[in-house]
């Protein structure tokens, strides 16, 4: 039986005691929000659904339309995002950041600033993710947690992505504490879920470009046990299928290759349906390995084809270089040597791209959080 979450249950208090009807439809759009990212899409949409004619009607007070209406930006948002992880959610997160900014609902203001980050980030995009985690560190109150523990997680991805996990660590730390003190569990998952995916993808690429790291596996197989039964604990059910991914893509580098292929034949629809089809290449080409090490040859043929056939679509440049590597082992594996060194040179072309941009990330977060470094 899931663990009652402690920010769910304080806001269902302060909705029974509100006074006002504004401020109750304030508090369910919040409610909304929470649940979205905690997978009970159904519920935050019948929510929204519910506090639609609130808006229209207007409070009585018509200087708090503008609060009211954030929220609900902010709860359909996160509704697209965490159904399918929708582009059209950053829009809905920019309408509501934009009416807190002329409203000057500066916590408001603060915490859309922290979820444009989260989707920049997300979207590859430095410079915006950038101007907005220093634009919720520099506004939100130290009793902001939610913005707070927001803005850091996406600083600590950052830092993780560019290769620096020591640099990235207080980060993790910091957003770590603001959300324990806010009682959101839902963001912990997320901590940990980001953590162990940066550590399972380049243990992955460390394995393919050359440097294996036995530990950096293990801490991340350790990551995804803790995700599983924490998220099990805590009744998360948003983007189910990304544990089974991870842990997937952890067996393959430990060559487990018939478990590896029955986890990915049996959650690559849940991925697709999760927001994930920018990583299926990255899957597709762990597929074929796992299918030419058991001996299934023209499977292995057909997965790899369709990697060369889609990684140009959709994929960032990472993903395609490790999408690419593991291909070329599976043509070598099969006596296409054309092929093989085909996709070889161009995965060595887009990791040598993809290294310089980790060290042009890294003096981009150096320079713009320089005044937010955790102590």
């Amino acid at each position: 039986m899931p663990v009652p979450s402690r920010l769910l249950a304080r806001l269902d208090a302060a909705i029974a005691q509100a006074i006002s009807p504004f401020d109750q439809a304030c508090l369910q759009a919040e409610r909304a929000a929470l649940r979205a990212r905690q997978g009970h899409i159904d519920e935050a949409r019948e929510i929204v659904r519910g506090l639609q004619p609130a808006l229209v009607a207007g409070p009585r007070r018509r200087s708090h339309a503008p609060t009211l209406a954030a929220w609900l930006l902010i709860a359909e948002g996160l509704i697209e995002h965490y159904s399918a992880l929708l582009p059209s959610a950053r829009d809905k997160l920019a309408r509501a950041h934009e009416i807190a900014t002329l409203s000057q609902l500066l916590q408001l203001q603060a915490l859309t600033a922290a979820w444009l980050a989260h989707m920049d980030y997300v979207r590859n995009d430095t410079a915006s993710m950038l101007v907005h985690v220093r634009r919720a560190l520099t506004l939100a109150a130290p009793g902001n947690h939610a913005a707070r523990a927001r803005a850091n997680l996406v600083a600590a991805q950052a830092y993780h992505f560019a290769g620096r996990f020591d640099l990235a660590q207080p980060w993790y730390q910091r957003a770590h504490h603001h959300a324990s003190d806010d009682g959101d569990e839902t963001t912990l998952s997320a901590l940990m879920h980001n953590m162990a995916w940066l550590r399972g993808s380049q243990a992955r690429e460390a394995q393919l470009f050359g440097s294996p790291d036995e530990a950096q596996v293990r801490i991340a197989e350790l990551g995804a046990d803790s995700i599983g039964r924490f998220d099990a604990g805590i009744g998360t059910a948003s983007l189910a299928s990304l544990v089974p991914m991870l842990r997937a893509l952890l067996m393959v580098l430990r060559a487990d290759h018939a478990g590896a292929l029955a986890l990915y034949e049996e959650h690559l629809d849940g991925a697709r349906r999760d927001g994930l089809s920018r990583l299926e290449p990255c899957f597709l080409a762990d597929m074929a390995w796992c299918q030419v090490q058991l001996g299934r040859h023209d499977a292995a043929l057909a997965s790899a084809r369709a990697v060369t056939a889609s990684v140009d679509a959709n994929c960032e440049i990472d993903d395609r270089a490790v999408a690419l590597q593991r291909v070329a082992a599976v043509f070598e594996a099969l006596r296409l040597e054309p092929d093989a060194e085909r996709a070889r040179s161009r995965a060595q072309a887009d990791w040598n791209t993809h290294r310089d941009a980790q060290a042009a990330l890294l003096r981009a977060l150096d320079e713009a959080l320089a005044p937010f470094v955790p102590a």
